[in-house]
């Protein structure tokens, strides 16, 4: 076996992926785990790190040849410098499946704060501005006629810092991944209230690579791209019947164990916890244009006023009527 894949890597291109230890990118783990980057010639290194805000940086810095992580200010900030461009959808907020969630404290429940539209007089915990969770909450706002300003919105830099807070009952909410509060809800310290995806369909999490590698390395791009595709496939097709609903397949077992040994979480822990991946890698670009408005509305953004200029067209595929 070690010879055979010193074979496969002889002459390879070498890549280094920056991402997150999520089950967003499970079409990442599963590439990685069945061979299919070094199917496409591709030596794939996976660098991982702690937030999501940093990955930008790192790809358009060249730290790392490409990135999946969350649409955040960090990425289009970026792609508004000519840094980097989108090449790909990964995660989207979707009805039936469990991305993020809002959770909330045991006092807070029992005083009242039962729905999303209770929302307003209480502080909501995030990780960081300008980041998923942050625009999660603001299309909760929009979606139940409140203002983001009649909530206090809580900066706390880790999903940790988050679940502890809330936990403890020194922030009455917060906007989570599922997989990062399933032990507080299940020992009742936190109440579910209800997930993100079933209220508002958005782009989560895209990849991404360096400007100058988009337009100058076309083969290692579509490589890339071809290689995670496949791995995104066979995790879409593990956990979404034919009409598009959550339902697990035969091969629902084996992605789980290869999922749970990259994020570093047991099996039961995540089986019931799965993220919408497109299978085709397909963008949402409309909700793109509509981040970077909302960003800039939020003075987040000074510059790129049009999606088009953080999106390599010419590797994108928008979902359809887009």
């Amino acid at each position: 076996m070690i010879w055979a894949q010193a074979a496969a890597w002889a002459g390879s291109i070498e890549i280094k992926v920056g991402l997150l230890r999520s089950v967003q990118n499970a079409g990442v783990f599963v590439a990685q785990e069945k061979g299919y980057f070094a199917i496409e010639g591709l030596q794939a290194q996976l660098v991982f790190f702690n937030g999501a805000q940093q990955i930008p940086m790192a790809v358009a810095s060249h730290q790392v040849d490409f990135g999946a992580a969350g649409t955040t200010v960090s990425l289009f900030k970026s792609a508004s410098e000519g840094s980097l461009r989108v090449i790909g959808g990964v995660a989207r907020e979707a009805a039936g499946y469990q991305l993020y969630g809002l959770a909330v404290s045991r006092p807070a429940y029992d005083a009242g704060l039962k729905r999303y539209q209770d929302l307003p007089g209480h502080s909501v915990a995030i990780a960081t501005v300008g980041a998923p969770a942050h625009y999660s909450l603001a299309l909760i706002a929009e979606r139940y006629g409140f203002a983001l300003s009649d909530v206090q919105v809580l900066p706390l830099e880790s999903y940790a810092n988050m679940v502890s807070m809330v936990s403890h009952g020194q922030a009455d909410a917060a906007i989570i991944p599922a997989t990062a509060m399933t032990l507080e809800i299940s020992r009742g310290a936190l109440k579910l209230i209800g997930w993100i995806g079933d209220e508002v369909p958005w782009q989560v999490s895209v990849i991404f690579t360096a400007a100058d590698t988009a337009d100058q390395d076309r083969d290692t791009v579509m490589r890339f791209l071809r290689a995670y595709r496949r791995g995104a496939r066979e995790y879409h097709d593990a956990f979404v019947d034919a009409d598009g609903k959550r339902a697990d397949g035969p091969t629902a077992p084996n992605i789980l164990s290869i999922v749970a040994q990259y994020i570093g979480q047991s099996v039961k822990q995540i089986k019931d916890e799965i993220a919408y991946v497109d299978p085709d890698v397909r963008l949402d670009v409309k909700d793109i244009q509509r981040q970077i408005k909302w960003y800039r509305a939020q003075g987040l953004l000074d510059t790129l006023d049009h999606a088009e200029a953080a999106i390599a067209n010419r590797y994108v595929i928008p979902l359809p009527g887009q």
